[in-house]
């Protein structure tokens, strides 16, 4: 059998505020590649690594364009959920979404802990399992990422987590693979949510593989230098597995703005660096917050930009709380 697989598409209806080019028009091109490949080259299944959308909510007028080309590929796409892709890092919200909707018309159907069993042509089984990214998904408990018992001859598992092949900084949670790779039963784990990717890699004869977000939304300069990528499996007797560029894709100088991404960059020092003097003033908890950030940017002569900066980025947090709260309800 023959797999394809790639990861964060993030759908959107409008341009990043890094990119150059008519973002939307890149996605359907990318997309429209994806799904020639898929028919040229005999692709029996498609796999995607969550954040189809870059929100729950994205508008019909949108996803109609793009539903149009998604319902060329061969066979439903197997997907996991996304953070992207539902309200609140809750998956059980999905049935709220759009991706939900796509799910219900039989556009995707969702990978979960119970395997998909497919043939290849000479007799070897296959499972197909997944893992929804959750809150705390790369908390202590590493169970997404593992597959405790194989029911067939291969098994392949598709999760949208931090998955990471080095440590990252202690502020955010991760993944590391030598945390699952003796524990897990899947002969390839396939990654999304790290933008970046970490190509392919063999830990205890399995393979863990991230080629990377088909989209470039992140205004880090690490963005310029990467190409989206997709990834072919071959499974027969034996396990193939290749990382390839997509030919439309444009190298970073075409489409993503550099001077707005060193803006943004030395904005987040002096975000940084704001967040630090208020830390440094003591305990607050009985005010409130955004008076706060107004008296000490007055009080420091901190630039309008900045501490506007700061109340947007408080009350997205508080909206992102509140949705949480009503989930939870």
């Amino acid at each position: 059998m023959r797999f394809l697989f790639f990861t964060d598409l993030h759908i959107r209806g409008n341009n990043p505020r890094s990119r150059k080019d008519n973002f939307v028009e890149t996605l359907k091109a990318k997309l429209n590649e994806l799904v020639e490949i898929s028919i040229n080259e005999n692709i029996d299944k498609v796999l995607f690594g969550g954040d189809l959308f870059d929100r729950p909510d994205v508008s019909i007028s949108v996803v109609k364009d793009f539903i149009k080309i998604i319902k060329n590929f061969p066979t439903p796409i197997l997907c996991v959920i996304g953070n992207h892709d539902v309200y609140g890092q809750n998956p059980n919200s999905v049935n709220r979404t759009i991706l939900g909707l796509l799910e219900e018309l039989k556009i995707v159907e969702f990978l979960d802990h119970q395997p998909k069993i497919f043939y290849t042509n000479n007799g070897k089984s296959i499972q197909v399992t997944g893992s929804n990214y959750y809150y705390n998904v790369d908390g202590k408990d590493k169970s997404a990422y593992i597959v405790n018992k194989k029911f067939a001859d291969y098994a392949i598992h598709v999760v949208h987590g931090f998955l990471l092949e080095k440590p990252f900084n202690n502020e955010v949670n991760y993944t590391l693979i030598d945390d699952i790779a003796p524990f897990t039963a899947a002969d390839v784990t396939l990654a999304g949510h790290y933008h970046n990717g970490f190509g392919i890699k063999n830990y205890c004869n399995k393979y863990f593989i991230n080629p990377g977000a088909i989209s470039r939304i992140s205004n880090a300069l690490s963005e310029i230098r990467r190409i989206p990528s997709y990834v072919i499996i071959d499974i027969d007797s034996h396990i193939n597995t290749e990382i390839r560029p997509l030919k439309c894709a444009q190298i970073g100088e075409n489409v993503l703005d550099r001077e707005k991404l060193i803006i943004e960059h030395n904005k987040n020092i002096l975000f940084n660096k704001f967040v630090h003097q208020i830390t440094s003033y003591g305990n607050f908890e009985l005010m409130k917050l955004e008076n706060i950030i107004s008296e000490i940017a007055k009080h420091e002569n901190i630039s309008e930009i900045i501490k506007n900066e700061a109340l947007n980025k408080i009350a997205l947090a508080q909206d992102l709380i509140s949705k949480e709260e009503v989930n939870l309800e």
